[in-house]
């Protein structure tokens, strides 16, 4: 076996382990919602982080910190979306970044920082796509979002800004809660019916039906 297979297949194993001792310690006895919902949607963006970048480049993961408090919820999104992300060889997770959401004074949707989100896509120039589990910032109307050259996958709440920024190019891909009821049937089972369920994804093209 080549030497990049058996890195793979470490790469692989050790976020499985991460993932079954988060289940463990956190979600042992729990409604399984409670863990395939966080797992379905962690996989379904990088599904579509893979659509988004034609499966070539570097991406980074930008996660919501609430202070020292470890969400198991976001451990789980991010493992799953590692553990996705890999099975594309041609794309890189190039960084994980975490944004703070409780920001006594900031403005923003969530408590999000527009200034320290723009440093950290600036940090990451090299980067070819940002994928942001924390939502986006309200930026203000003089110094509004600009990636020229990067694509931009948003999971968060729609508003009149992302409905702007997608309607305007600067996000590609919006995943956010299902505002159409889901087609009636049984109960999702696996992870990807689970997200179908709660999650409905969002484009330039489908913008205009956001508020």
């Amino acid at each position: 076996m080549r030497k990049p297979n058996l890195l793979f297949l470490l790469i692989v194993l050790i976020v499985a382990a991460v993932t079954a001792l988060v289940y463990r310690t956190q979600f042992a006895g729990r409604p399984a919602e409670l863990t395939t919902l966080p797992e379905g949607l962690g996989a379904a963006v990088a599904e579509e982080t893979a659509k988004l970048l034609g499966s070539q480049g570097k991406v980074v993961l930008l996660l919501p910190r609430r202070g020292n408090y470890q969400d198991p919820a976001v451990e789980l999104q991010r493992a799953a979306f590692v553990r996705t992300l890999a099975k594309t060889r041609g794309l890189t997770l190039a960084a994980t970044e975490s944004l703070e959401t409780e920001r006594p004074g900031t403005m923003g949707g969530g408590g999000l920082d527009p200034e320290q989100f723009r440093q950290l896509l600036q940090r990451h120039a090299g980067a070819d796509g940002f994928v942001s589990l924390a939502g986006l910032p309200e930026f203000p109307k003089d110094a509004p979002l600009a990636l020229p050259g990067k694509k931009l996958l948003v999971v968060g709440s729609p508003g009149p800004q992302l409905k702007a920024l997608l309607l305007g190019g600067v996000v590609q891909v919006a995943i956010i809660p299902r505002m159409t009821p889901p087609t009636a049937g049984t109960k999702p089972r696996t992870a990807r019916e689970w997200f179908d369920s709660a999650h409905e994804i969002v484009t330039p093209a489908s913008a205009t039906a956001l508020p």
